[in-house]
């Protein structure tokens, strides 16, 4: 839906407002954190993706409790400014079943962020990191070379 050319909405539009919407892919746009009014406003959506939103960041994850009582699938992935802060505030959302976390430059370590997110959400399938990218790996853990000493991973 669009405006017009004065920049009202058509009567169309205003006929849909009282119509649940269950799902929103806002891919891509440019929703920022008092755009997220729009959306919050919503009370039955089951699906949002937010992939790719350049300004999104964890300051917009901690509104998201709103949500709460009806989101059930979030993508977050490539989200260039969201880090660890705020996917903890993801927890008031415990009806998600499905969370893309992938692609997230401003995570450290994707695959403990996804272990830490996957216990904080325990009936939420989390898509993402494998959970063994970021760790270090031990001595004890290093494959042997043909002479039998540890190969550095």
């Amino acid at each position: 839906m669009r405006a017009n050319e004065q920049g009202l909405s058509s009567l169309e539009f205003r006929k849909l407002q009282e119509v649940p919407v269950e799902a929103v892919d806002a891919s891509g746009c440019a929703v920022n954190y008092q755009g997220l009014d729009n959306l919050l406003a919503l009370k039955e959506l089951q699906s949002l993706s937010l992939r790719r939103c350049p300004h999104v960041d964890d300051w917009c994850l901690g509104r998201l409790y709103h949500l709460a009582d009806s989101l059930q699938e979030l993508s977050l992935a490539g989200c260039p400014r969201i880090s660890e802060r705020g996917l903890a505030c993801l927890h008031h959302l415990q009806n998600l079943r499905r969370l893309d976390i992938s692609d997230l430059p401003a995570v450290s370590n994707p695959g403990l962020t996804q272990i830490l997110v996957e216990e904080m959400l325990p009936h939420c399938e989390v898509l993402g990191a494998d959970w063994a990218q970021g760790l270090k790996v031990g001595p004890e853990e290093q494959s042997p070379d043909a002479a039998g000493s540890p190969i550095p991973a």
